[in-house]
């Protein structure tokens, strides 16, 4: 075991308290993924990528996340997400291309390499999500705050500011039994600008 001395030496000093960001557009990068087969979806976990509140769930016990799902169901938002994915990481993200042009999918997502989309960035509004905690929670029945996605941006509309100023109100879902998210820790080794190097066109 390490001497604390030296454990704690370069640690940045956090005074416990912590808050979400505002509702708005932002660039984020996925920091984690944990893929769910027998439910045949991913959950993407992610913070801001720069800008005022770069790295805001680092030290976060509960960093947002976004669920891509492989259901035939979800088939239509699967393709925007990987084709979102795909504008925003031109250099490292190469979409497969059919023989008419039309987009089919991400060389990663056809190896199952969900990995490979760690460090990644998107684009994103994000919102506030009111629900009721759930039975299985600390305080059930109480009324909690998230922060969600509420769409994926191109880089355009990204940089643009051209999409709906209704995507910012807040889904409430207040009286509804909600299920606590679940734990993932973002590694304390991770750093976006080691991971990912490239230009992105946002």
């Amino acid at each position: 075991m390490p001497k604390m001395r030296d454990k704690l030496r370069g640690v940045k000093e956090s005074a416990g308290g912590f808050n979400d960001i505002e509702p708005g557009a932002y660039k984020l990068v996925i920091t984690g993924v944990d893929v769910v087969p027998s439910k045949e979806y991913v959950r993407i976990y992610w913070d801001v990528a720069d800008g005022t509140h770069k790295g805001a769930y680092a030290q976060s016990q509960y960093p947002p996340s976004d669920v891509m799902s492989w259901k035939e169901s979800a088939a239509g938002m699967l393709k925007m997400k990987l084709h979102r994915l795909s504008q925003c990481n031109p250099r490292t993200l190469h979409a497969l291309m059919g023989p008419d042009g039309e987009f089919e999918g991400l060389q990663e997502f056809e190896d199952d390499n969900w990995n490979a989309f760690t460090g990644k960035f998107f684009a994103a509004v994000v919102r506030r999500r009111l629900y009721t905690a759930g039975p299985n929670s600390k305080t059930p029945g109480a009324d909690r705050t998230a922060i969600e996605i509420a769409r994926w941006l191109t880089p355009d509309e990204y940089k643009s500011g051209d999409w709906p100023e209704s995507l910012l109100a807040d889904r409430d879902q207040r009286e509804k039994v909600a299920q606590q998210p679940s734990v993932a820790q973002v590694p304390d080794t991770f750093a976006p600008s080691e991971v990912y190097d490239e230009d992105v066109p946002f």
